[in-house]
């Protein structure tokens, strides 16, 4: 409320207000002489009332602070002496309705406002008999009538914050894209506004009066709405899903909300229901729920056709691949130059055939076959993928550093492979100098961020998703020998994992830096 300007006064209706409480000039001037000199009378009379203020649970916490009571003693003795110097013009009526905004926001009470002012008085009225007995019957009239122009003013400004407030809530209450009702303690509707009044297709003000166990589609076994109040008074409120009439048509599902107005006796309390149509969302929610089966299946019958697959070529693969190598053994040249190469085609081509099935294989094993999760430690995990690639570590003159390393849950069959892949990987693109490969863990909030840098050749941004593709190259075999699937089984095991896995130019410009994420909680 303090962010509205002071409310402005034409002098005509500040002279009307005067009349009607009787101020004169005559009472202004013997205001100002009616003022205590001595200012120490103010502070002491301020005191007094500060001692008073502090008893009373309203305004206690404000005097707790010796700081904060000093400055309202000098506020309230500043506020007085206004009182009796004036200027009573415009700006002592903004001073005035600026005050009682304040103790609106606060939470002051006017009645807070007019007992502390009334112990004021009295000490002011002590202060004027004394120091002007010949006149202190006019001298007092005179200080009643400012202190009831005062307070008049400062009531009637809390009173229109208030004002204010009520319209503003009545407006968000009305305009809400919820249904909204307030009910008595029995159900009864006793106010409503315009969403409630569209969902159940009927004006809000016929809704007036109306039990809101009526609006209920109620089954047999549906809890009742006493049933439902009872359970907002032990939860604080009540949400769930209720289906409600809606008039010349069907009934439709309603996210309900339930919350109790406590009032000073519990048969005068009244509830609080906001519903809004779910319909639309259930319907989306079934949808989901759908292609999500669907795609489920789908993905288990292609993961099955894969195995099944792969698994029935290996056999007359295998035969081809055993008589094509006899070919070769016993053939190799004692035939003319034509044949060896069709020989060797043949065999090369049943040996990059059992490869690709094999990687099949395993590319349909990573969801169905992995075993549980369970805590393992990635050190372990990365001296077995160092172990299986030893000579090709030692071949290339590989040198693989690594951070400290921490335990997370996970396949420990898969996450080995996940390593080895990734290392494998620097070794075989290469650049001219012999690999550097260089692993480091960082703990987030939720997940480890695990990183794996390399020395080679690199891999430009615009394939930075299609590596991860299954059977997807980037060189010729003849370049870089292998099946395409690698980066590939990296990605299914990480994504099994729950995590992400993605590639970027490594930081200083040579090579690539994979990065990849596994989650910190164990799931299964």
């Amino acid at each position: 409320m303090s962010n509205h300007p002071s409310p402005l006064i034409e002098s005509d209706d500040l002279a009307l207000r005067k009349s009607f409480i009787g101020l004169k000039e005559s009472d202004f001037l013997l205001l100002r002489t009616s003022l205590p000199r001595d200012g120490k009378v103010l502070e002491e009379i301020a005191r007094t009332l500060n001692a008073h203020l502090a008893r009373i649970d309203e305004t206690r916490d404000y005097f707790n602070d010796p700081k904060m009571a000093d400055r309202l003693q000098q506020v309230q003795v500043d506020y007085f002496h206004s009182l009796f110097m004036g200027p009573h013009d415009e700006s002592f009526f903004r001073q005035r309705f600026l005050t009682g905004q304040r103790h609106h926001e606060i939470g002051l009470e006017p009645e807070w406002y007019i007992g502390a002012f009334c112990h004021y008085l009295v000490g002011i009225l002590r202060h004027i008999h004394e120091a002007h007995p010949a006149d202190a019957l006019e001298r007092t009239v005179s200080l009643i009538k400012i202190a009831l122009f005062d307070i008049s003013l400062t009531t009637e400004a809390y009173f229109r914050a208030e004002h204010e407030q009520l319209t503003l809530l009545s407006k968000v209450f009305q305009d809400n894209i919820e249904g909204v009702v307030i009910t008595d303690t029995g159900g009864i509707i006793q106010h409503a506004n315009k969403m409630s009044g569209r969902l159940i297709g009927i004006p809000p003000d016929l809704l007036i009066g109306v039990s809101f166990t009526e609006l209920m589609a109620l089954p047999s076994a549906s809890p009742s709405f006493a049933d439902l109040c009872g359970n907002a008074l032990e939860q604080e409120q009540w949400q769930g899903e209720v289906e409600l009439n809606r008039v010349g048509a069907h009934a439709f599902p309603a996210k309900v909300t339930i919350m109790s107005m406590d009032a000073a006796h519990p048969d005068h309390r009244q509830w609080v229901i906001e519903f809004t149509d779910i319909t639309e969302a259930k319907r989306n929610q079934a949808e989901l729920a759908a292609r999500t089966e669907e795609l489920f299946r789908s993905n288990r019958d292609l993961e099955q056709f894969a195995y099944i697959a792969s698994h029935d070529l290996q056999e007359p693969l295998r035969m081809v691949a055993s008589y094509t190598q006899l070919l070769a053994r016993r053939y190799q040249g004692k035939l003319d130059a034509d044949a060896d190469e069709f020989i060797h085609y043949a065999v090369d081509g049943a040996e990059r055939m059992q490869q690709l099935i094999n990687d099949l294989l395993t590319f349909s094993r990573i969801g169905t076959q992995g075993s549980q999760h369970k805590p393992v430690d990635i050190q372990l995990i990365l001296n077995r993928a160092l172990f299986n690639l030893k000579s090709t570590l030692e071949d290339s003159q590989a040198q693989v550093t690594h951070g400290p390393l921490s335990e997370v849950p996970g396949d420990t069959t898969q996450l080995v492979q996940l390593f080895q892949n990734l290392i494998g990987n620097a070794v075989k693109f290469r650049s001219k100098e012999p690999p550097r490969i260089h692993i480091e863990a960082q703990e987030k909030e939720h997940e480890w961020l695990f990183s794996v840098q390399d020395n080679g050749i690199g891999i430009a941004p615009e394939y930075a998703q299609q590596v991860f593709s299954i059977f997807q190259r980037l060189h010729s075999r003849q370049e870089y020998p292998g099946t395409g699937i690698g980066l590939a089984l990296c990605k299914k095991i990480v994504e099994r994992h729950h995590g992400r896995i993605w590639v970027e130019p490594a930081p200083n410009g040579s090579g690539s830096l994979f990065q990849f994420t596994l989650i910190k909680e164990h799931t299964k």
